[in-house]
């Protein structure tokens, strides 16, 4: 009787150790499913349940930090890849995922050190090199950031978005023959991409090629307007392009429609303000450079153009107070440590 008792507890004790084992695959199983059809939401709360399961068995944890990234729940995203990571640091595939993450989490020199570490198991692709480029853009170094773009367009040519990444570095840096041409690869890859158009409108402006500029900038706003939500920039882009042209009755609806997408956006309420005052509308030019202060209180130039509104308007005190405020902010910026 003693040998059958002690058999029966044997039995059971495997039986509830495979029903917990089938349980946990369970989870794991309805997560990688959810993780495959791009179920982001769902793929991170079945990973997490299945680790939770059965802890460090399964690779549960890198799919839920990979779908928190896809949710942009960096924290998440984070927390779950380095715990992972912490288990299985061979893991080439979790540490290129969490140097994603950081460089999203604008933690530059931390992702450089996962990357460099993921990069000695495994070769990066050209998404990756991309990545890498833009951890260098955040540490405003952009002859390293346009090396390593030039590297990833290198592994991968029809890489679209390296190609665009690519072109912001040379356009910043004033190259505007190279970011040209960056932008028109990357708009051969993804005809409909609008922010390549966008930024391939200001290189042509800074080129002085305004009808090439205004053809792009206008295909920008058609494509944007197809998506959802709707993105304020190339509007502001476009009445700004429109603005230094003197042509300011045509960008004063721009610069509406800009507010109207985003109405926490200050330079879209600054400029909005501006051209409404070179066109006569005084008041209302005034209410919006006023609602553009008040979204950046510590802006120099914005209490500068309110200043000159409010002369404009003709309230000289005001003005006056405006204008000694920017001189004030301007001073402390360039007292500031480099």
């Amino acid at each position: 009787m003693r040998y059958r008792w002690k058999n029966s507890i044997w039995l059971l004790s495997v039986t509830i150790g495979i029903a917990a084992g089938n349980a946990q695959r369970s989870l794991y199983d309805q997560g990688r499913a959810a993780f495959d059809t791009q179920r982001w939401p769902e793929a991170a709360e079945l990973m997490m349940q299945a680790d939770a399961a059965t802890p460090g068995t399964t690779d549960a944890l890198l799919f839920a930090g990979k779908a928190f990234l896809h949710l942009d729940r960096l924290p998440e995203a984070d927390g779950s890849l380095s715990s992972f990571i912490a288990k299985h640091p061979d893991s080439a595939d979790a540490l290129y995922a969490l140097g994603f993450v950081q460089q999203k989490e604008n933690k530059p020199r931390q992702s450089l050190l996962t990357f460099t570490r993921a990069a000695k198991l495994q070769p990066p692709t050209s998404e990756e090199l991309r990545i890498v480029g833009l951890d260098y853009v955040l540490l405003n170094d952009y002859p390293d950031a346009i090396h390593w773009l030039e590297k990833a367009v290198q592994f991968d040519p029809a890489n679209a978005d390296a190609w665009y990444s690519l072109g912001r570095c040379d356009y910043t840096q004033s190259r505007f023959h190279d970011a040209e041409a960056a932008f028109q690869r990357a708009i051969a890859i993804h005809p409909a991409d609008e922010k390549a158009y966008e930024n391939l409108g200001l290189t042509y402006s800074a080129e002085n090629m305004p009808k090439e500029a205004e053809q792009c900038f206008q295909k920008s706003i058609a494509l944007a307007q197809q998506e959802a939500p709707l993105d304020e920039w190339p509007f502001w882009d476009y009445g700004n392009f429109l603005f230094e042209l003197n042509r300011t009755t045509e960008a004063v609806p721009l610069f509406e429609k800009a507010v109207a997408i985003n109405p926490t956006c200050a330079s879209c309420r600054e400029m909005f303000g501006r051209a409404l005052c070179a066109t006569g509308k005084l008041q209302e030019g005034v209410e919006q450079l006023e609602k553009a202060v008040a979204l950046d209180t510590k802006n120099p130039k914005l209490h500068y153009e309110l200043g000159l509104a409010y002369r404009q308007a003709g309230s000289p005190d005001q003005a006056r107070q405006e204008l000694d405020l920017s001189r004030q902010l301007y001073g402390s910026k360039a007292a500031e440590p480099h």
